[in-house]
């Protein structure tokens, strides 16, 4: 409550200045003025919102802090309501007989006076150590700012409201980050842009936004600017003539800033001109050391998927043709594969494929110090026909881009940082698990627990081949864990599935029960562990812990289900991503080792492909074989004799000497990891050979696959109308356009 009462005062004392500015100029004999009052309002409205949000608990306390925009506000607040004032004592001081020779210099001191502290907003909120900083980065972000808020100042004819409004909105989009730094310790990324409304669709749920001692820092800082703004106002050259030539000159210079950073950004190469780059194992890192705008530009730059070099359609092809004949003249050829294929053939098992929201085993870093074994059924299946390891490119959110690897067989380390496919490219033609599936004469069905529209799964899943599309409103009156629909649930609709559909089905299930935030403390206390790390007591890591072993515990159910039915079934298990706070963790406790061996630790989660019959060609006894993604779904099809096209058997080829990849990094055949953009030496090893010609082969292929000649790669559809209802579907489903 310390800054509830701090910023009550303060905001008592910024009445008090309204007040006080309102009866001297009735004593003057003349009036405030609106420009004045509104001004002020505005810096008083600032510190109702802080007094408010303070008071509901959602500010952390802190008297420096607290003191510092309260002052800070009050000042501005000052100023404002006393503007003539103010005003008259600058031109004393910029006017001929003062200290600058003409109020054009003053006037641009304020503006880039006011860049400086509006970039200071956008940093400080997640950004605490600006000396860490590349300083040429920080004066670009301050560059790129000053120019936007010098342009809007010119646009609007020398008025700060426009101006100060950005200022405004750029701490903001600094407290925006601070928050998505809390919840997913990553930073906002261009394709973030392309997917807000699934960020609001959830943006409610589980999240406490508690404002930091540094946002209100930088509160304060944003506040300067807004009053440095408001000072170039008063400065400016005076009179003002209302006259073409001065409307067209203010124009002039409006477009020249605003130009001139539109420019800059448009025209001038960040990543290879400037050296600015998102790294993708350390995206944070990134953006603190080189500036959020910086940093966000790049990416946005390198959205466009990247073309391999020499890239060709008919090299391409030629590379498919001759992975794929390697293939047929091995593996194809082997008796294990032949045999499954006869069973496949004849018996068409069902396959269900569950990607379970932030399921890992924190375990492997160091058991997180309280004895903590991770989820106990999962771990103890024995007769799987293979699980391990999964190297995932997504760490504490990011969902989308699992399934997109899962389901195409394509890899996010090919398509550069901060993208998600699903919401930017279109994917119309793409080859995926589900078209697959269709075309053997499945039925197919996606689901997921939360709303069609989030990450524009409603228009994916069409143009993929689903014949439907279960959504939150198929789940109503299912049961809930933290105001999500259960795992179990989820389970109990697919066994719906099976029990009303006796045709083979393909079901794509993708839970939704343990997204975060996970300090809602709505976990029953039945349900709950209590870990203790390092002797201290952590309610965030309690929660998550406690959520999977509820999913390890669902899924417990539903194999004990599938080993009843009298129909073949194959279950393909993987977690999504980790959540987003194992990294504390990771570089607390593991000190030396290798950079990508230890950035990879944040990458993985684990899977398992596991039938209710006996595969042919399979020993089923829980074979360990370490993968990534976008391998997983070319191995599930060809354990269980499937047939493959040529693409996937490419990677089970590329898996020999390149048997993991993710958008963090790759692994080569002696378990060697290398870090996305890393050199390989020059004179390596035979495995350092082939895992960088099947590095190089499997962007020229997916390039192929996806984009072909790089024509129309992007979306041309984007959240379509509403699913309509077909009578004939499973009541309560809806059918993909």
């Amino acid at each position: 409550m310390l800054v509830t009462t701090i910023t009550c005062m303060g905001l008592v004392c910024t009445i008090a200045c309204g007040v006080f500015a309102t009866r001297s100029a009735h004593q003057r004999g003349t009036s405030l003025g609106a420009v004045p009052m509104v001004w002020g309002t505005a810096f008083a409205l600032l510190q109702l919102f802080i007094a408010i949000w303070s008071g509901i608990g959602l500010v952390q306390d802190g008297m420096l802090p607290a003191f510092v925009f309260n002052i800070a506000a009050c000042g501005c607040a000052w100023v404002s309501f006393n503007r003539a004032v103010v005003q008259q004592r600058f031109a004393a001081l910029v006017g001929p007989e003062g200290r600058f020779a003409h109020p054009a210099v003053a006037m641009t001191v304020m503006l880039v006076l006011a860049g400086i502290l509006a970039t200071l907003g956008l940093e400080l909120p997640s950004n605490h150590n600006l000396l860490w900083m590349y300083p040429l980065c920080l004066l670009l972000e301050i560059a790129l700012i000053t120019g936007v808020l010098a342009g809007m100042f010119f646009l609007t004819q020398r008025r700060a409201g426009l101006s100060a409004f950005f200022a405004l909105a750029f701490f903001i989009l600094g407290v925006a980050e601070y928050f998505v730094i809390t919840f997913k310790s990553m930073p906002i990324t261009p394709g973030d842009m392309t997917a807000i409304s699934t960020a609001a669709a959830v943006a409610g749920t589980g999240y406490t936004y508690t404002l930091s001692a540094f946002c209100l820092v930088g509160f304060a800082c944003a506040a300067l600017s807004m009053l440095a703004l408001q000072l170039a106002a008063l400065i400016a050259p005076s009179p003002r003539p209302r006259t073409r030539r001065a409307l067209l000159v203010n124009l002039g210079v409006a477009l020249l800033c605003l130009g001139g950073v539109t420019a800059h950004v448009t025209l001038v190469d960040y990543y290879h001109t400037l050296g600015i780059q998102v790294y993708t194992w350390r995206p944070l890192e990134s953006y603190y050391r080189q500036g959020f705008l910086p940093a966000f530009i790049s990416g946005a730059q390198t959205v466009k998927p990247p073309r391999p070099d020499d890239y060709s359609t008919d090299d391409a092809e030629q590379l498919l043709d001759d992975y794929a004949a390697e293939f047929d003249a091995t593996r194809g050829a082997d008796k294990d594969r032949t045999a499954a294929e006869t069973q496949f053939d004849k018996e068409k098992p069902t396959v269900i494929a569950v990607m379970n929201e932030t399921f890992s085993d924190l375990s492997i870093y160091q058991k997180l110090h309280a004895d903590y074994e991770g989820p106990e059924y999962f771990n103890s299946i024995s007769d799987c026909l293979s699980r391990g390891t999964l190297y995932v490119s997504a760490y504490g959110g990011g969902t989308a881009n699992s399934e997109f690897e899962f389901l195409t067989g394509n890899s996010m380390a090919n398509l550069g940082s901060g993208v998600y496919p699903y919401t930017i490219y279109d994917l119309t033609e793409t080859d995926n698990l589900a078209s697959q599936f269709k075309e053997l004469g499945y039925d197919t069905t996606a689901m997921h627990p939360n709303h069609a529209t989030n990450w524009n799964r409603e228009n994916v899943y069409e143009d993929f081949g689903f014949d439907q599309f279960l959504a939150i409103e198929d789940f109503e009156d299912a049961e809930t864990l933290r105001g999500m629909v259960t795992d179990r649930e989820t389970y109990d609709k697919i066994l719906e599935l099976l029990e009303t559909n006796s045709n083979p089905q393909f079901i794509f299930d993708v839970t939704m029960q343990n997204h975060s935030g996970y300090d809602t403390g709505m976990v029953p206390q039945n349900k709950q562990l209590n870990l203790s790390i390092d002797g201290m007591y952590d309610a965030e890591v309690n929660e998550y812990v406690s959520l999977i072993q509820e999913s390890d515990r669902a899924l417990e159910y539903f194999i004990d289900q599938l080993r009843q039915l009298d129909r073949k079934v194959i279950v393909v298990f993987f977690g999504d991503h980790q959540p987003f706070f194992p990294s504390t963790y990771n570089d607390l406790w593991f000190t030396d080792e290798d950079e990508a061996t230890h950035q990879e630790r944040l990458w993985q989660t684990d899977y398992v492909i596991w039938a209710n019959y006996d595969v042919a060609g399979n020993d089923q006894v829980s074979e360990e074989v370490d993968l990534s993604t976008n391998y997983l779904g070319s191995v599930l099809m060809d354990l269980i004799g499937a047939p493959i096209n040529d693409y996937q058997k490419a990677q089970a080829v590329l898996r020999e000497a390149m048997p993991a990849i993710n958008s963090s990094g790759y692994e080569d055949a002696e378990g060697r990891w290398y870090l996305t953009g890393s050199a390989l030496p020059e004179d390596g090893d035979a495995a350092q050979q082939a895992v960088e010609r099947a590095h190089s082969d499997y962007a020229t292929m997916q390039y192929y696959e996806l984009f072909y000649d790089g024509k129309d790669v992007y979306t041309k559809r984007y959240q379509s109308a509403a699913n309509e209802t077909d009578p004939n579907l499973v009541p309560g489903t809806t059918k993909i356009k």
